[in-house]
């Protein structure tokens, strides 16, 4: 329980002051599809906190969030009564391994891929969720190409990341085990065009914890 605490402490202030101010207006094309009225899905959302921000800035979009952990989605579930959003957010506990279940005009990971068992697959399974003019956005870690470029406090930060969290949960369920920083943009390049998608746009931002990737089917 305490981890779960931590990791939604962790990463609310990216969600809080950076998603809506920041990341969206340095992605027009997906900014304008909120503004219209799109399906968004965000595959591992953990406690909602993400699209709960989406649902209170762009209201005319639907949003379903979904997780393998129940725990987490039933707490994502009253957060979004608590803001008020429910109406327009559902969250529901689903192995998106197996598909998912519907076309989106955007899907959203938010640090997600590196950790997944295959990420392989799930990437074929979002491109394949994807509508032929959707947008997926990517949010995962900023990491070099090569161990000695992650030399620093940060790569030490995230290699401990890695051995007690990321590598070992994909591990354990006997998976690839990118790690932490097993994910710089050469290895998303290869992976996304692997699934099938055309075009990934990493989004000029200024972050020393996270590169943001724009991907088109």
């Amino acid at each position: 329980h305490n981890m779960w605490d931590g990791l939604e402490r962790f990463t609310a202030g990216w969600f809080e002051n950076l998603l809506i101010p920041v990341w969206l207006p340095a992605m027009p094309e997906v900014q304008a599809r909120l503004e219209r009225g799109a399906l968004v899905a965000d595959v591992g959302c953990g406690r909602g906190k993400a699209l709960i921000k989406l649902a209170q800035a762009f209201p005319r979009s639907r949003y379903v969030g979904y997780d393998i952990f129940e725990p987490t989605i039933a707490q994502a579930t009253t957060h979004a009564q608590a803001a008020g959003v429910a109406d327009r957010v559902r969250f529901e506990q689903r192995d998106v391994s197996a598909g998912l279940p519907e076309q989106y005009d955007v899907i959203t990971t938010f640090d997600v891929i590196h950790d997944a068992i295959d990420p392989r697959g799930l990437l074929r399974t979002i491109r394949q969720a994807l509508r032929p003019d959707g947008r997926y956005v990517c949010l995962d870690i900023n990491c070099a190409e090569h161990l000695e470029g992650n030399a620093g406090p940060l790569g030490s930060l995230f290699y401990g990341f890695s051995v007690l969290y990321c590598m070992t949960t994909s591990l354990s369920g006997h998976g690839e085990g990118l790690g932490t920083v097993g994910l710089p943009e050469g290895k998303l390049q290869e992976l996304s065009r692997e699934a099938g998608f055309s075009s990934v746009r990493r989004v000029p931002l200024e972050n020393p914890f996270n590169n943001l990737y724009e991907l088109q089917p």
